[in-house]
Formats: C-alpha cells, sequence, structure tokens
C-alpha cells in the first residue's frame, strides 16, 4: 500500500504545532543522537536531539541565518535509497507522524541515544530499543515525559504504519541509553551492549537530575522474532568498569554464528554517578569480541569473550562514532570502517573528522581520510555494496549558535572504496573493492588476496585463534599484561545535587539515596554490590571452551538480498554533478528486498 507525499504531510507535522510550524526537514539545522536504520532501501531517522532554524526569506526557503530553536525529531523521518538524488537538489525525505499505538493509545517515546533495528528480512517491522528522554527543551511541543522502561521495547510496522509495544520488563527491568549495538539479522538477534542510566530513562529515575549518570555493565539480547529480551553479564569483559558510547559491529562468518566486535567508548567506575561527559577512553589497541555461538553452550550462558590486539597507526581513543564494515570480494578481509567522534584532552572536547579501517582478521588499522568538518553523534549505514551514508551529527556543543550542518540535508556520501565524499547517491554503482591505502597495509589488491591473515604477534588466546581456523601460538609475557584502571572513589555527589534541587530536607535526601542504590542494585547495575564474581571464559574444568570455526571469514548477507549497488560521488567540498530520478511523489515501500548494512 502505498500513499502520496501530499497525504503524509497532512499529518506528519502536527507534533510540531505551536512553534511556528517548524518543519524537521526544512528547518532543520542540525540534528544528533537519533537513531537510524536502513530497510526496504529507505532510510529511517527516529527520535534524537534537533535544532531548527525558523528565520525562512522571501521564497519560504529555510536559510543558515537567524533564530535557532533547540528540540527533538518527533517524527519518523523517511529517506528514499531506491533511486539516485544529490542531497543539494533532488533528495526525497519525508517526516512521518509517530501516532498512538492503536492497541494501548500510548505514544510511542521520543528517545535520543537508543538502537533502531532491522529486524528480519520477511519482517514488516523496524524495532526501537532503549534510549533516554531528553531534557535539551522541555517546553518544546511534542516533548513527552520518561515513560516506564517495562516497554523498552517498540515496533514501527512499515506496511500499516503503526506503532507496536511490548512487555520486556520480566527480564529486563532497565532502559539503557548510549549504548553500543549491532544486529545479526540471519539468526533475527540484536544486542546492546553496556551504556547508561540518567534523569530521562525512566520515571522512576527522573528524579536523578541532570548531574547523574550511571554506567550499567550486560548485554541485552534482543529476539526480534518473538519480541523477547534477555540481559548477559558482561563482568569477563568490563569488570567493575562499564562502558558507554561505544559502538560495535556484527561479523558473520567467523565462527559457527558470527562474532561481536566491540569498539572504543568511555568506562568509569560503576559506582561513579557523576556526568562526566568524557572519563577515562577505551583505548583502540584492543578491541574486545563476542562468540554469538557461545550463547548455545550452558556452560557459557553468558557468553564467551575475547580481547585482541591491534596493531598499525592507532586512532585516538574516542566515543560517539560510527562503524559500518565490508567484506573484500574473495573474502580474505573483513574491513570495519570507523567515522568521526569526540574525546577530550583534559583541557577542552576534540572532534574529529577521520575514517579509519580496522582490518580484520589482521586487526590493523589504517587511516583512509583526515578533514576539517568534524562530526559526532551521527550514524551510518553502508548502502549497496560500497556507499557509507552517514546520518545528522554535530560539530561542536554549542547547539544554539551557528553555522548549522553543512550537510543541509542531514544526510552524507562516503564512497568506502575510493575514500571520496560526495553529495551524489547512486544506486547503480559497481561493487565493493578495498582501499589502496589498507592493501597498502594488509597486502592483496582490490578484489582480495590479503597477505596477512594473522594479528601482528598472534591471537591473543586460543579460543579466538580457534575461531579464525588457525593455529595459536601464545604471545609472549610482555603482550599480555593485563591493563589497570584508574582508581575510582564513589561519587554520589551527583544524586545528592539532583534531589537538593528538589529543595528537600537531608532526610528525605538520604532516604531517596537508599531508594535509588536499593534501585540500581535490584536492576543489576551495581552487581559488585552483591559480591558477584566475574564471568570466566572458561568452563568448570578450567579448560578454555572449544569455539566452532567457520572456513570462510565474515561473509556478507547473499547476493540476492542485495540492494541496487551506490556509484561514485566526487569530492567532499568539490561540486558535485547532479544525478538522475523523477521529483514524482515518495513514500517509502512496504514489501521491497532488505537493504545489507
Amino acid at each position: 500500500m502505498r500513499f502520496s507525499l501530499v497525504a503524509w504531510a497532512s499529518f506528519g507535522f502536527t507534533a510540531l504545532a505551536g512553534a511556528q510550524q517548524l518543519d524537521p526537514i526544512k528547518n532543520m539545522c542540525i540534528r544528533f543522537d537519533h537513531q537510524s536504520v536502513v530497510k526496504n532501501n529507505t532510510l529511517y531517522i527516529d527520535g534524537g536531539r534537533q535544532t531548527f532554524i525558523d528565520i525562512t526569506n522571501s521564497s519560504g526557503k529555510p536559510e543558515q541565518t537567524g533564530k535557532i530553536t533547540q528540540g527533538y525529531n518527533t517524527n519518523l523521518i523517511a529517506i528514499d535509497l531506491a533511486k539516485s538524488w544529490d542531497w543539494k537538489t533532488n533528495i526525497s525525505t519525508i517526516a512521518l507522524n509517530k501516532s498512538a499505538n492503536p492497541e494501548t493509545g500510548t505514544y510511542p517515546p521520543v528517545l535520543s541515544r537508543g538502537a533502531l533495528y532491522h529486524g528480519a528480512e520477511a519482517d514488516e517491522n523496524i524495532y526501537l530499543w532503549g534510549g533516554t528522554t531528553s531534557d535539551f527543551n522541555t517546553s518544546f511541543p511534542g516533548y513527552r515525559s520518561p515513560l516506564p522502561s517495562q516497554y523498552s521495547l517498540w515496533s514501527y510496522d512499515i506496511s500499516t504504519q503503526t506503532w507496536g509495544q511490548y512487555d520486556t520488563g520480566l527480564t529486563v527491568e532497565i532502559r539503557p541509553s548510549s549504548g553500543s549495538f549491532t544486529e545479526a539479522r540471519d539468526q533475527q538477534l540484536a544486542f546492546y551492549f553496556n551504556g547508561q542510566l540518567d534523569s530521562g530513562s525512566d520515571i522512576r529515575t527522573s528524579s536523578l537530575g541532570e548531574e547523574t549518570e550511571v554506567f550499567i555493565e550486560g548485554m541485552i539480547v534482543i529476539n526480534t522474532a518473538n519480541h523477547t529480551a534477555r540481559n548477559l553479564s558482561t563482568k569477563a569483559v568490563v569488570g567493575d568498569y562499564p562502558r558507554s558510547r561505544g559502538q560495535m559491529e556484527y561479523c558473520q562468518g567467523i565462527g559457527a554464528n558470527g562474532t561481536l566486535i566491540q569498539i572504543g567508548g568511555n568506562q568509569k567506575h560503576a559506582n561513579d554517578y557523576s556526568n562526566r561527559s568524557v572519563v577515562d577512553l577505551v583505548p583502540m589497541d584492543e578491541v574486545d569480541i563476542f562468540d554469538v555461538s557461545s550463547l548455545q553452550n550452558a556452560s557459557t550462558p553468558d557468553g564467551v569473550w575475547y580481547k585482541q590486539k591491534t596493531s598499525g597507526e592507532t586512532p585516538e581513543g574516542r566515543l560517539d562514532f560510527c562503524l559500518i564494515s565490508a567484506s573484500s570480494p574473495d573474502g580474505s578481509s573483513r574491513n570495519i570502517y570507523m567515522y568521526g567522534g569526540r574525546s577530550s584532552n583534559g583541557t577542552g572536547d576534540i572532534f574529529y573528522d577521520d575514517i579509519w579501517v580496522l582490518s580484520i582478521p589482521s586487526f590493523t588499522w589504517t587511516k583512509i581520510y583526515q578533514g576539517i568538518s568534524p562530526r559526532y553523534g551521527h550514524t551510518c549505514h553502508r548502502v549497496g555494496a560500497r556507499t557509507m551514508i552517514t546520518v545528522g551529527g554535530a560539530s561542536n556543543n554549542r547547539y544554539d549558535e551557528l553555522p548549522c550542518d553543512w550537510e543541509v540535508k542531514g544526510v552524507g556520501v562516503f564512497d568506502i572504496s575510493k575514500a571520496i565524499w560526495g553529495s551524489v547517491y547512486d544506486a547503480d554503482a559497481p561493487t565493493y573493492t578495498v582501499p589502496a591505502q589498507v592493501t597498502a597495509t594488509i597486502g592483496g589488491d582490490g578484489n582480495g588476496g590479503a597477505t596477512m591473515l594473522q594479528p601482528v604477534g598472534g591471537f591473543t588466546q586460543e579460543g579466538l585463534a580457534r575461531l579464525f581456523n588457525v593455529p595459536w601460538t601464545p604471545p609472549s609475557p610482555s603482550d599480555s599484561k593485563p591493563k589497570k584502571h584508574p582508581i575510582a572513589v564513589p561519587i554520589i555527589g551527583g544524586i545528592i545535587a539532583g534531589v537538593a534541587s528538589l529543595g528537600l530536607s537531608t532526610l528525605l535526601i538520604f532516604f531517596y539515596r537508599q531508594r535509588i542504590r536499593a534501585f540500581l542494585r535490584r536492576h543489576r547495575i551495581l552487581a559488585f554490590f552483591a559480591g558477584k564474581e566475574p564471568v570466566q571464559e572458561i568452563d568448570g574444568t578450567g579448560k578454555t571452551q572449544a569455539e566452532m570455526m567457520a572456513t570462510n571469514v565474515c561473509w556478507e548477507l547473499p547476493a540476492s538480498e542485495k540492494p541496487a549497488e551506490l556509484g561514485t560521488p566526487s569530492e567532499h567540498a568539490g561540486t558535485r554533478s547532479e544525478k538522475g530520478g523523477d521529483s514524482s511523489p515518495w513514500t517509502p515501500p512496504v514489501t521491497a528486498q532488505g537493504t545489507p548494512f
């Protein structure tokens, strides 16, 4: 069933009435901390924080000058990827109204820093998990107070344009945000690693105040087929230092059921309640790897994690970046692309406009792009064979100031084979080839033939070598020294400040603190209070669990599931050629073939 753009527009912007009818597309200044996913050749963008330009010129076209209004994306934005476009001239974008669940009458939440999942190819739904209600501007039309986290899983049915909600409260009692996430679509499993709780996480945490952020351990595994969720312990990989704002990538074909590659982010002690933006950045010279097949082993109910050292010129530790990946045509390498992000040097924030490639199985970093337009809080997707579509992002933390996003439609286009930016999305591009900068490091050519098939110094753990089907040589003692975490003193001032701002007495502050701590303890956030031991990577016999092996390295989804491929954009800041595409109204397709990551 298809609808006209005019029909959608008749109700698509009602949530913004009263705010000078600010259009989330035409009046966009910057959009960041949102969720997005690609399905049925359509890019969907949900929630997030957004600033608006509400001054227009005589022709009615918004200009990047005038008053800035801080608010939210209260719609579900859809962008057509079935046809070629140039975001400067003819991109097809619409804003879909988020209507109430017809069964419960409850409106879907407007969230930031959650995850939007694809689901199975035959599933007409996309899925929203986690996130927090931002207090960016609580007077903005469409703002909704935090909801109970009982319904942390929502779905949007593309065929009926309706929202649904699922009760996951019995198995996962919290709604995390700012975690790492990825999806094993071939197994209908979605993953959400660590993250944080704050005042926008739940109606029960709404009084925590702006000064409180609690990092939480655990990895939530969501079954998109039956809409259930469970929480696994991640003590084996993070100990008492949970992480926030890193990223994770699913790599199909390594092991029996694929692996998850966890990269970067922020870490702090689980008993540190402060809201420091950048605390302790996770170094990029080591990544964490999860064997998905280990979930099927009764002796490892929380799965098996490994750590692997990387080599090459190593990027700076960072958070709020994005990841995509692609395999060489012959499968000899899997290349994970990391774009943008931010960090701090102790005296101020640092924002990045660079792209790095982590090649697997050599676990070698290569820098392939350096620019001057930083971006963080964005998302990105591999569309077709060789195009990275980036979505939103901020360039600094001065949200109420100009300039707006120079990519005025909120999307960017990057050819991951030629390492070139542009404004043109080509739906008929050639297949992916490995960038020359990468093959100069790992060997071979654009079609594959990588000669670096193991990490420098070998795999750090025997089970990991088995996953990659190679013999294992134990690393030298100097290469395997455990990392030390900084000593962290429990910080409770954030909670006290948040409660004191309400004007409560000292007795009530104490009482409230006890209730919060009980809440956190009950939800496995401060697991160390209960004296739990970290989950080990070995079974009861003391032997490392034998892992299932794959003969191929990280193959892509079957070719029959790939959409039309993409073309070569022109240079980042240069003149782009206009691409075709008619100007007829467009609505998201219902049953078109899905799009690989």
